[in-house]
């Protein structure tokens, strides 16, 4: 028999994309469907279905209603539409479907053996073991639901570059809804996946990552003496200046120089390795010191503080874009003994912008990381060095 398609599915496809969701591949498939050439293999105490499928093989399945987009636990996917980051995780996957260059790994779908009937047999002429499913449809129960819309949005997009010959590993898990819901809690809940630091450290996804790598390995100030790759945050009892994710996360945010090609990016990179050289000759903080002397910093002002790394870089991208000379810039932040310095826990203008507020705990301070505070933080920062945001803004 053929299921019908499902139109809260193809409303999902939809919203999650912004593509239509006419798809390529016109082959309608139905009751019995074989899938040739698989392997039993032992997981969750039983066994599972290993095999291949092509996108298009893919495709054809959801066209038809044989392979349905319902039963995952994640919440993101259980709304009229994709937000935040599942939605940017699938954007990502279908970019790089439609360059045929996307690291998919495994896809786990689910066929419910409570509410369907298959059989495995041997073909004497291929010497393969085929599954024949006689009625029932698979599903997305236990995980690959945001790669499956990628490859089912790859294959919609009016572009059209995505190769539907494209085979992909696949798990075919012969679960109930309960067991179903316990391999994706595992799935979904076990294990810490590499923080942001040490992942965009190794591997940059952006221009602006790539320069931030850049940055920290070309300059004599930084590198992983200095800056901290294998954590999203700084010990208090540490040397380093920041973490990378932070130095990464403030020029994805505030760079304005939009580098495009890798000309660009090792332009820039080295416009802002000189441009630091400025900074670390009007405040030595940024560069490298002693624990004892990164303690005492830490203690008495809030230059390494995250909320003024970011201010920091979006002051330089604006002196990028408006071709200031950072040696003169950054000399207004210089240390005097005259007044109250400009990073001082003590300076007003942090605490009446809401930057640095108290903890509760005696006299205690702390900085807020927020984006309201990040952009207090760019905009004192600008007064301070004269320069003009209102072209880079």
């Amino acid at each position: 028999m053929t299921v019908q398609q499902s139109t809260a599915a193809d409303q999902t496809i939809q919203a999650s994309t912004g593509q239509s969701a006419e798809l390529e591949h016109d082959t309608e498939m139905t009751h019995p469907l074989t899938i040739i050439n698989v392997a039993e293999v032992d997981d969750a105490g039983s066994a599972q279905i290993e095999t291949q499928m092509t996108a298009g093989f893919l495709v054809d399945l959801y066209r038809s209603g044989l392979l349905t987009l319902t039963g995952n636990i994640r919440p993101a996917h259980q709304q009229d539409r994709l937000t935040g980051k599942t939605r940017s995780k699938v954007n990502k996957w279908t970019s790089e479907l439609l360059d045929n260059n996307a690291i998919i790994g495994n896809i786990s779908i689910r066929l419910n053996p409570d509410s369907s009937h298959f059989e495995l047999w041997h073909d004497d002429e291929t010497g393969h073991i085929n599954m024949t499913i006689e009625e029932g449809v698979l599903d997305c129960a236990v995980d690959s639901l945001s790669r499956i819309k990628a490859i089912l949005a790859a294959a919609s997009n009016q572009l059209g570059s995505f190769d539907l010959d494209t085979r992909f590993q696949v798990r075919i898990w012969l679960l109930n809804d309960e067991q179903a819901a316990k391999v994706a809690t595992i799935y979904n809940t076990r294990g810490d996946k590499v923080n942001d630091s040490t992942a965009k450290y190794a591997y940059s996804e952006t221009r602006e990552q790539e320069l931030a790598r850049k940055l920290v390995n070309g300059s004599r100030h930084l590198g992983q003496d200095n800056i901290e790759v294998l954590s999203n945050s700084v010990s208090a009892s540490s040397n380093k200046l920041t973490a990378f994710n932070t130095v990464s996360k403030a020029l994805e945010a505030s760079w304005k120089g939009g580098p495009v090609s890798e000309a660009d990016v090792e332009g820039q990179a080295s416009w802002l390795i000189a441009a630091w050289e400025s900074l670390v000759a009007a405040r030595p903080e940024y560069g490298r010191l002693s624990t004892p002397k990164r303690r005492e910093q830490r203690a008495t002002n809030i230059a390494s503080t995250a909320v003024v790394i970011y201010g920091l870089i979006g002051a330089m991208s604006t002196m990028y874009i408006n071709r200031v000379d950072p040696e003169t810039a950054f000399a207004h932040l210089a240390d005097t003994d005259d007044e109250l310095d400009l990073f001082s826990w003590d300076n007003p203008r942090w605490t009446d912008a809401g930057v640095v507020t108290p903890t509760g705990t005696g006299d205690r301070r702390t900085t807020r990381n927020s984006f309201p505070t990040r952009q207090a933080a760019s905009r004192i920062l600008h007064e301070v060095m004269n320069l003009d945001r209102s072209a880079t803004t």
